[in-house]
């Protein structure tokens, strides 16, 4: 899915929020507040309405270390998770996605800022959260749903309260599962497309 299709979706669906637009939205679903859920409806399906109840405005600086940190570390570009792990935390500057805090717990949902030219991040749609056993093992099935058939020696790191990163692509889309300090960053980027002209 491209990241333009989404954030065009996510601006109508903001767009349910204001009082009297909502009833054309009524088709669409109310985006889940559990953070797997939420990432499969908004980042994987594209089509949640986010309303005033359930999300409100955030940002950035809000969150605690430990969370930009899982943030930095779901970036990494890196082949090993060893050296993802020393990814730093981004800048503010580096995050202009817009942030919204997810029913007023420790759930964010970052929608992508298409065309901002300020790296991977902008472009990426993701949802942190302070996790359990239960929602890492759920996103890990995002990243990996073959993980089963991996003998155990091969498989990533999988302790969701130590710093762990596991990613793969699944046709132009690239899908990172990142932890620190007991947070859980689950993010999807799609690439822009190559511009041919620059090719030549």
């Amino acid at each position: 899915m491209q990241v333009d299709r989404l954030l065009a979706r996510l601006i109508l669906l903001a767009l349910a929020a204001v009082p009297g637009v909502a009833s054309a939205q009524e088709a669409i679903a109310t985006a889940p507040t559990e953070p797997v859920e939420l990432f499969r409806a908004v980042c994987m399906g594209g089509t949640a309405r986010l309303t005033r109840g359930m999300a409100e405005p955030a940002t950035f600086a809000m969150l605690p270390l430990p969370a930009q940190r899982a943030i930095g570390i779901s970036t990494a570009s890196t082949a090993t998770a060893a050296d993802a792990l020393k990814t730093p935390a981004p800048a503010a500057a580096e995050v202009p996605n817009s942030i919204y805090r997810i029913a007023g717990g420790n759930t964010y949902l970052f929608v992508p800022k298409a065309g901002t030219a300020t790296g991977t991040l902008a472009e990426s749609c993701l949802v942190l959260w302070i996790g359990n056993g239960d929602d890492y093992l759920a996103a890990r099935k995002i990243v990996l749903p073959s993980e089963d058939k991996v003998p155990l020696y091969v498989r990533p790191e999988s302790k969701p309260d130590r710093a762990t990163f596991t990613a793969a692509s699944f046709g132009t889309t690239q899908y990172a599962l990142a932890t620190f300090g007991g947070w859980i960053a689950l993010r999807s980027y799609t690439p822009p497309p190559s511009d041919p002209e620059k090719a030549n």
